[in-house]
């Protein structure tokens, strides 16, 4: 018997909105105890965003305030810790999970083959899939759900007799 996507998936998912700050988002992984989510806007998915993400965003900020202030500082006057302009600042600190979501999404029927999902999930260097009918959300399947099968040796071939 051949495991589809529906037999494997999350069915419980936590979607959060794209104006949510990552400050708020980081807090709600952290309280649920997830890494991931779908973003959802008015009923419709939209994106889908993780932990990855934050840190991915955060290193963006990094980057561009190294880049600022070597533009406006020469080597000589650069201060022991790299800071955004003041004005910057609350720009950035209000930068909110539409900034940092991925919205070109990956998402799976609920018959899709665990096979084919997991094929997905390594083409695509992703750790989640959303399963979806139409444009609803109906569960997640995780790098996690798959190494869960793994090791309880739910995806070994069948013995064939003969």
């Amino acid at each position: 018997m051949t495991l589809r996507a529906r037999d494997v998936m999350q069915a419980n998912v936590l979607a959060v909105s794209p104006d949510m700050t990552l400050a708020a988002l980081e807090d709600f992984f952290m309280s649920k105890r997830i890494s991931g989510a779908p973003v959802i806007e008015r009923g419709v998915l939209v994106g889908i965003i993780s932990r990855s993400d934050i840190v991915r965003s955060l290193s963006l900020e990094r980057s561009l305030s190294g880049l600022i202030d070597d533009s406006l500082t020469s080597p000589e006057e650069a201060p022991a810790a790299v800071r955004l302009p003041a004005h910057l600042e609350p720009e950035l600190a209000a930068r909110t999970v539409r900034d940092a979501m991925v919205a070109d999404l990956v998402t799976v029927s609920p018959d899709t083959p665990v096979a084919e999902v997991a094929g997905l999930l390594h083409t695509h260097h992703i750790h989640r899939v959303l399963v979806t009918e139409g444009k609803a959300v109906r569960g997640v399947i995780s790098t996690l759900d798959l190494v869960h099968l793994i090791a309880k040796g739910a995806l070994r071939e069948p013995q064939r007799s003969g």
